[in-house]
C-alpha cells in the first residue's frame, strides 16, 4: 500500500523537502496549508513518520536533545514564515488568520519536526517528548499565562510566545515576538532566558517587561525589580530596577535611562504611558489597542516625541487629539482610518 495515497503529491515532496532542509517560501505555505483542519492530521502524522525515516535512513540517529533542537528550530521557522505573510496584509486582516495560522505551525511542527511522529498519539512514552506551546494574543487582548516553573507571563496585544511544557536544560528559554510582562520564580540553578529577534534577556528571578513589536524602531527593556542581563549584536548591559535599556533594531544604539517602572507597565491595567516616546511607536501602540480603527502617518518625516497617558477605556480619538495639540500636526478621517499630517503651509 503506497504510504502517500492520501496525500497530494506536491505535499509530499514539499515535506521531503523541508526535512531535506532545502526549501522555499511556496513549500512552506503548501505545508502550512495542507494541515489547515483536522480532517488530515492522522495521515499527516503517519506520512511524516515515513518522510523523516527516508530522510534519515543514511544518516546517524538523532539524539532526543538534537530531535527536541530540530522541532523548536522548525516551530521558530514556521512561526516566522507566518508572521512575515501576516505584516503583508492590511491590518484589519492580520487579526482574523492569527489564530488559524499559528495553530497550523503548532500543529504541523509537532509532528513533522520529530522522527516517528505517530507516538505522539499513542506511544505510552509520549511524556518523554517536551512539546513547545504557543500563547498568542489578538489586538486589545491581555493574557497572563503560567509557565511550567510557575513564571508569569503577561502578553500585551498583538504578542505571542513560544515555551516548552517543562524545562529540561541549564537554561529555562522561551521565545518573545511583541511585548511581555515577566515575574520570574527565581532559581539560581536554571537561569531564565527571554529570546526575541534583537536581544537576549538573561535573568534568575526577577520581574521586567521586554518590548519587540516587528514594527517598532527600538527593543526596549523595562526592570520593575531586581537585576537582568540584556545582550544584543554589538553588546551587554546590567539593567537594574526602576531603568530601562532600549536598543535600536537597526543601528544597534543603545541608551539606558532611569525610568518610574509602575508607569511604563501600567498597559498591564489598562492604561499607555508615553515618555518622550517617537510619535510612529505611539502610533503602533495605539493601533493595537484599537482594531476597529486604524492610524496613519501621511508620507514624510515625523520627528515628534510624544509624552502622556491615555486610558485604554477612553475613545481613540482622544489620544489622536493629544497628539494633534501637542505636535501641530492634522487629523483626516477617511471611513475608519486616521490619517495624521502637516499642515498645507508646513509641506
Amino acid at each position: 500500500m503506497n504510504p502517500y495515497s492520501n496525500i497530494r503529491k506536491d505535499i509530499i515532496e514539499a515535506w521531503k523537502r523541508f526535512v531535506d532542509n532545502a526549501y522555499s517560501s511556496e513549500d512552506l505555505a503548501l505545508i502550512l496549508e495542507s494541515v489547515r483542519g483536522d480532517e488530515h492530521l492522522r495521515e499527516f502524522f503517519e506520512v511524516s513518520d515515513i518522510v523523516w525515516s527516508e530522510s534519515l535512513s543514511n544518516t546517524p540517529s538523532l539524539t532526543k536533545k538534537q530531535e527536541e533542537t530540530l522541532r523548536k528550530e522548525g516551530l521558530l521557522l514556521l512561526a516566522e514564515y507566518e508572521r512575515k505573510q501576516r505584516a503583508q496584509l492590511p491590518s484589519h486582516l492580520r487579526a482574523r488568520i492569527r489564530r488559524i495560522a499559528y495553530a497550523a505551525a503548532a500543529v504541523f511542527l509537532l509532528g513533522l519536526l520529530i522522527p516517528f511522529a505517530s507516538h505522539l498519539w499513542k506511544s505510552n512514552n509520549a511524556q518523554e517528548v517536551v512539546r513547545y506551546i504557543e500563547e498568542y494574543t489578538q489586538s486589545s487582548e491581555i493574557k497572563t499565562v503560567t509557565l511550567p516553573d510557575l513564571t508569569s507571563v503577561t502578553l500585551n496585544a498583538e504578542s505571542h510566545i513560544i515555551y516548552p511544557d517543562r524545562f529540561t536544560d541549564d537554561e529555562r528559554q522561551v521565545e518573545l515576538f511583541g511585548e511581555a510582562l515577566f515575574d520570574v520564580t527565581a532559581d539560581e540553578e536554571q537561569p531564565f532566558i527571554v529570546k526575541t529577534e534583537h536581544i537576549t534577556v538573561r535573568v534568575l528571578g526577577t520581574v521586567f517587561d521586554v518590548k519587540a513589536y516587528e514594527n517598532d524602531t527600538r527593543t526596549a527593556v523595562s526592570v520593575a525589580s531586581g537585576t537582568v542581563e540584556v545582550n544584543w549584536k554589538d553588546g551587554k548591559a546590567l539593567v537594574e530596577q526602576n531603568q530601562q535599556m532600549n536598543v535600536d533594531k537597526t543601528t544597534g544604539n543603545f541608551d539606558k535611562q532611569t525610568i518610574d517602572a509602575e508607569k511604563y507597565l501600567s498597559w498591564t491595567t489598562g492604561s499607555l504611558y508615553f515618555n518622550m516616546t517617537p510619535i510612529r511607536e505611539v502610533v503602533n501602540m495605539l493601533n493595537r489597542f484599537y482594531p476597529d480603527t486604524e492610524i496613519k502617518l501621511a508620507d514624510g518625516d515625523y520627528p515628534f516625541l510624544i509624552s502622556g497617558e491615555h486610558s485604554i477605556d477612553k475613545k481613540v480619538e482622544a489620544a489622536l487629539t493629544s497628539i494633534v495639540y501637542s505636535t501641530g500636526l492634522s487629523s483626516k478621517k477617511s471611513g475608519k482610518t486616521y490619517i495624521l499630517h502637516r499642515k498645507m503651509n508646513e509641506q
